[in-house]
């Protein structure tokens, strides 16, 4: 948000200064001659190009903190749909687990793959992504 504030700061600055270039052209309008007149004019011209500039800057960095907003909602939004039992996550209304290491470390959502109980080995749930595997005491 500094960077937004900033540029917008560097907008208003640079405005002020077109103003007073234009009213200087204003009031000595009559006075100037013409290569003055031309001069003026382009520094004006110089400052209104500065200032557009500063505008897209600032658009540009408002509409990446939206980006970034949104984002913080939806993870706000999943965690709160997210509950964490027996070493896994769970989302409400899903039946299949998620793995912890890729929720909590590498903030990704991977379903993970569920291995009954055979013979010795215990029921397990197996993640693709991290080759993790947590053995459950439920299920």
């Amino acid at each position: 948000m500094a960077g937004v504030l900033a540029s917008t700061a560097a907008a208003v600055g640079i405005i002020d200064k077109a103003v007073g270039i234009a009213k200087k052209l204003a009031d000595d309008s009559g006075e100037l001659d013409k290569a003055t007149l031309k001069l003026e004019l382009a520094n004006l011209m110089s400052e209104l190009a500065s200032v557009k500039m500063e505008v897209i800057t600032t658009q540009a960095l408002l509409f990446d903190a939206e980006q970034k907003n949104k984002k913080l909602e939806e993870q706000l939004k999943d965690k709160q749909t997210f509950t964490f039992n027996d070493g896994l996550y769970w989302k409400e209304g899903d039946e299949t687990a998620f793995c912890p290491k890729c929720y909590e470390v590498e903030k990704v959502q991977t379903h993970m793959i569920f291995s009954r109980a055979v013979g010795s080995y215990s029921a397990s749930w197996y993640c693709n992504n991290c080759r993790n595997s947590i053995y459950p005491k439920s299920r």
